[in-house]
């Protein structure tokens, strides 16, 4: 099956689906023209970003050559640091973009070529720092006395000219940081597929931005190679690099399982294997972060190269050496003869739905679900404001054949249940005050507990530091330990918090509606309240749903503008900034190793000392007031007042009682044939779903 019926395909069918919506929803006048923009923007512009990792030979440009571009495009590199950041993303027409060096980035890299590989002997990390360097800055003759032109800018080239810039023996592959290559497949808008060279790179500003990619990226994927699936150059990948970006999801595939399945292993002997390595790795470095995310990483053998036999044309892999001899081999081991066949067995397919599992989890919500919900909510409370309509408009037909005697007792007992019910939404509001109270309680214990338990672990990696070894050794530990608490822990104690008052809301509101009912039964008898308060809950909730339970600007109109968002800049600023350990001033001054030491400590014990999270915590209070107006509104603003203005309106503005029970008899009409149209429309918008 082609690339085009899978993941990309899929999502972007999602988008159209989502504009098809938005178009709808402007066709019915359900929102405007500044909120349709709003949300096409917010379609346009998003970024899913998919980035791949993983060693040499590992079969990664294959991968992508199946997964991404179902052709031969990418070239394999052939030796470490010689193949530049890759990023593919959707343009109009073929072409690259290639990102040239600064002059201050290449004097760092001939620096790191000068240095001697004996002053780093048995530091593999290093060793391979320097021996890239001094490759790059080998291969850097060719461009002769033209390198210095080239040096801090960027150059469009043809997609033809691809290998120049990413292959190992291509032109400007000494001094390219990165490449972008745009390619015209519509599945691609609003993707970024990152190619991650390594990590182990010469020149600190591409490591960076290998790791800035990684931080933001919705799947990460790590690719092992099957004949010697996490070796020690995947440890150091995973434990060494990946725990420093903050990341909290990746998929690990195993690629070219076909090699040791034709020598006799099976699939599941080849991924206990790997499951088993990555445990004894994972206890080896006591690294519980790692471990919780490696729990939900299933690994996924697949054979990229059968995938991209499947995509090829019979003509093309015929008239290939290689690929001919691939495509006979593989028939021969797996006793099959088609392409449906090979793209089965490669499992391209399995790997392709680990990662839009993984997507789903951690962007569609976002991306799909919360535009979705948004628009259905409008149309649920059109239909909501209709419905009180009718029933206004079919009480002002009963009051208007009410006698006088009769017309003066229901105001008395709209009067009384407007009483009762302001005393009802005050208990409401008591009620969630309560509960809002204990779960912020509950919340700063917790969130001080953690932010504790963190700095009692960096407390331990500067106990631990040893006397002769570089502050460069323990820093990057501190900051991932800063990292997990920001990005994982912090943020999953926020969203048991607010699922916990999202409950609670839904608790307190069942038992209030449960007594305005008992309200509105004895004092209007005549009002059928069950569908009435039905609507009345089935819009808080869907309110709850749409909004975050912490938040500090409740104005944003942006759906992407989410609580942690706001937490990260209220109640962490310090964490992000100031507290990061690589950005001290200390790290660079000549301080001995117990001055560094106690300093370390001090910084670290200020972090605990300064936490704050009341601030963000009791931004749950805006909620309840938000929460207490929308019940006013919808029980007395649109129901009790207009039901007490009616009658003050049949005693004073109709004179002529028959024409104004005529003229709502007719508006009642025009409501139910504009109720039924509206019913369409929703059930229309309500059958899509993502």
């Amino acid at each position: 099956m082609a690339m085009g019926q899978n993941l990309f395909e899929e999502l972007h069918y999602k988008k159209q689906q989502l504009v098809a919506l938005i178009n709808k929803a402007v066709k019915y006048h359900w929102i405007d023209s500044d909120r349709e923009k709003q949300l096409l923007d917010k379609i346009e512009n998003d970024t899913l970003t998919i980035g791949v990792i993983g060693q040499m030979k590992c079969g990664k440009s294959t991968f992508l050559n199946s997964f991404v571009f179902e052709n031969d495009i990418l070239p394999s590199a052939t030796t470490p640091m010689t193949a530049a950041l890759s990023v593919i993303t959707y343009g109009e027409k073929e072409k690259i973009v290639a990102e040239f060096y600064t002059k201050d980035e290449w004097v760092e890299q001939k620096m790191m070529a000068a240095r001697s590989l004996d002053e780093v002997r048995g530091n593999t990390l290093e060793e391979s720092k320097i021996k890239a360097a001094m490759e790059l800055v080998e291969k850097a003759n060719k461009l002769g006395t033209s390198l210095e032109s080239f040096l801090g800018k960027t150059q469009d080239d043809s997609f033809s000219n691809l290998i120049e810039y990413v292959g190992a023996d291509g032109k400007y592959i000494s001094i390219t940081k990165s490449v972008t290559i745009y390619y015209p497949k519509e599945y691609l808008k609003g993707v970024q597929i990152v190619d991650t060279p390594g990590f182990n790179d010469p020149v600190v500003s591409r490591e960076e931005r290998t790791k800035a990619f990684l931080n933001k990226a919705d799947v990460v994927l790590l690719m092992l190679y099957a004949g010697r699936p996490f070796d020690a150059t995947d440890r150091d990948i995973l434990f060494q690099n990946v725990r420093k970006c903050g990341i909290g999801k990746v998929l690990i595939g195993i690629n070219k399982y076909d090699i040791p399945y034709e020598n006799g292993e099976t699939e599941d002997e080849i991924k206990e294997y790997v499951r088993k390595e990555i445990n004894k790795a994972c206890e080896e470095c006591n690294e519980e972060s790692l471990k919780e995310i490696l729990k939900q990483a299933e690994p996924v053998t697949l054979s990229a190269e059968m995938a991209l036999l499947s995509e090829l044309s019979m003509t093309k892999i015929s008239s290939n050496e290689a690929y001919d001899h691939a495509w006979k081999r593989a028939c021969n081991v797996f006793e099959i003869s088609s392409q449906p066949q090979m793209r089965e067995k490669s499992h391209i397919n399995d790997l392709s739905l680990a990662i839009k599992r993984m997507i789903e989890t951690e962007k569609s919500s976002i991306l799909f679900q919360k535009p979705l919900n948004a628009i259905k909510a409008i149309g649920n409370e059109k239909l909501a404001e209709i419905d009180n309509s009718i029933t206004i408009c079919k009480n002002l037909i009963g009051d208007l054949n009410k006698p006088d005697d009769e017309l003066q007792e229901k105001e008395e007992n709209l009067d009384r249940a407007e009483r009762r019910l302001l005393k009802k939404i005050d208990s409401l509001g008591d009620d969630i005050d309560a509960e809002f109270r204990d779960i912020i309680r509950k919340g700063r214990n917790n969130m001080e507990d953690e932010v504790d338990a963190t700095c009692r672990s960096m407390l331990a990696i500067v106990g631990n530091w040893g006397k002769f070894s570089n502050v460069d050794s323990i820093i990057p530990k501190l900051d991932a330990e800063k990292q997990k608490l920001v990005t994982r822990t912090l943020k999953r104690e926020v969203e048991a918090l607010s699922d916990m008052a999202r409950s609670k809301v839904k608790d307190c509101l069942a038992e209030f509606l449960s007594n305005v009912e008992d309200i509105l039964f004895s004092n209007i008898p005549d009002f059928d309240s069950r569908d009435f308060l039905k609507s009345v809950s089935n819009e808080i909730q869907m309110e709850l749903r749409n909004e975050d339970m912490f938040t500090f600007d409740n104005s944003s109109d942006d759906e992407d503008e989410f609580s942690w968002g706001n937490f990260i800049g209220e109640c962490l600023f310090n964490f992000l900034n100031g507290y990061s350990f690589g950005a001290l001033g200390f790290v660079t001054r000549a301080f001995t190793h117990g001055d560094t030491q106690k300093e370390l400590e001090v910084h670290i014990n200020s972090i605990s000392g300064n936490f704050d999270p009341m601030p963000f915590l009791e931004s749950l209070y805006v909620n309840k007031e938000n929460i207490i107006e929308s019940v006013k509104q919808k029980i007395l603003v649109e129901l009790i007042n207009p039901m007490q203005q009616q009658i003050d309106d049949i005693r004073t503005k109709f004179k002529d009682k028959k024409k104004a029970l005529e003229d709502a008899q007719e508006k009642l009409k025009t409501l139910e044939r504009e109720k039924q149209e509206l019913n369409i429309q929703v059930n229309e918008i309500n059958q899509i779903s993502f």
